[in-house]
């Protein structure tokens, strides 16, 4: 499942008590205590959250993920695609929300370009061409914006 679309669009403009809100009224099929934790590190955005809410927060379903964008975690959207990519799952789609606007934070992180490497899409872009954020830096690194 994707994400909360209207939750992520209000988070995105900055309006994170109204994406809270939001995501307590529609409850996407999360855990509640996942749930429940995404409504709260939304209601501290844009203030880096603490590590121990961040402890709170662990492991949220997908659809719940972009909120370490909002809370000075970005990195932390990888989790669960490295996990994936750990258990050899990679259902088509399944990367394509990291290239949503919101996450360009997360595609500078060391996380990001480690996991598109070790899933292959770099020796893939490299043969078939770069994605519009992606683009070569040198014979072996690349950047991503």
């Amino acid at each position: 499942a994707g994400p909360p679309y209207d939750v992520l669009a209000l988070a995105a403009k900055g309006q994170y008590r109204e994406a809270a809100d939001r995501l307590q009224k529609t409850r996407p099929g999360a855990l509640p205590a996942a749930l429940d934790a995404a409504v709260r590190l939304l209601r501290s955005a844009p203030a880096v959250a603490p590590p121990q809410t961040l402890a709170e927060f662990r492991d949220p379903p997908r659809l719940l993920d972009f909120i370490y964008v909002y809370v000075g975690a970005p990195e932390r959207v990888m989790d669960n695609y490295e996990g994936d990519l750990k258990r050899g799952y990679g259902g088509p789609g399944d990367n394509v929300f990291l290239w949503a606007p919101p996450l360009a934070p997360v595609r500078k992180t060391a996380r990001f370009k480690a996991y598109v490497r070790a899933a292959g899409l770099v020796d893939y872009w490299r043969l078939k061409g770069w994605p519009e954020f992606c683009r070569p830096m040198g014979a072996t690194d690349f950047v991503c914006d």
